[in-house]
């Protein structure tokens, strides 16, 4: 009996990985997204709480 040769199909097929292209732009690391995030929290926070005193 004739032994069949299983064959994977190619990995990839021409497509384009995230990483392969570089973008221009900003460049945030992970922690700075958090640490802008939290900012923009704690300002709304601080808006909501003393807003009507600072705004009228």
């Amino acid at each position: 009996m004739a032994r069949q040769k299983s064959t994977l199909p190619p990995t990839g097929a021409g497509l384009m990985r995230f990483f392969d292209e570089d973008t221009p732009g900003i460049k945030v690391s992970p922690k700075g997204a958090i640490a802008i995030v939290l900012i923009f929290v704690a300002i709304e926070i601080l808006l909501h709480a003393f807003g009507t005193q600072i705004f009228g």
